[in-house]
Formats: structure tokens, C-alpha cells, sequence
């Protein structure tokens, strides 16, 4: 029964990961302007990925990703 949990676990993250994927190649293919820091940060944020996982995307600090999601915050 575990083992089934932790391969549902696994192809949840997987499709978690594909998801992010697709809807990035789609900005990337109908926006023309390059997306900032930030413009990135925001959409990952969106999809669920926490600092950690935004800031190995990106290939930035995982404090950097913390205080741009912090400031995206308080604009809302």
C-alpha cells in the first residue's frame, strides 16, 4: 500500500513539473518581450512551485526568490 502511495506521489510531482513546462514554452511562444526575474518568480509561483523549486529553475538564491514573492505579495 505504501509503495502505491509514492508512486502516486511521484507521477503527481512529474505532472506538477510537465504542467510548468508546457505553460512556460506557451508565454515563450506568444510573447515576444523577454520575460524579467520577476515576470518568471510570479508565473512559477503560480503553478504551485515553492522558493526552492523557483530558485533551481531560475538559477537564482532560494532568499532572492523569497523577497521578489514577498514584494508580489504585498502588491496584491
Amino acid at each position: 500500500m505504501k509503495e502505491s502511495q509514492n508512486i502516486e506521489k511521484s507521477l503527481l510531482n512529474i505532472d506538477k513539473k510537465i504542467s510548468v513546462v508546457v505553460s512556460l514554452l506557451l508565454r515563450l511562444v506568444n510573447n515576444s518581450k523577454e520575460a524579467t526575474f520577476k515576470d518568471q518568480i510570479k508565473d512559477l509561483a503560480s503553478f504551485g512551485l515553492n522558493s526552492a523549486e523557483i530558485a533551481d529553475i531560475i538559477g537564482k538564491k532560494v532568499g532572492y526568490v523569497s523577497k521578489e514573492l514577498s514584494e508580489l505579495k504585498k502588491i496584491k
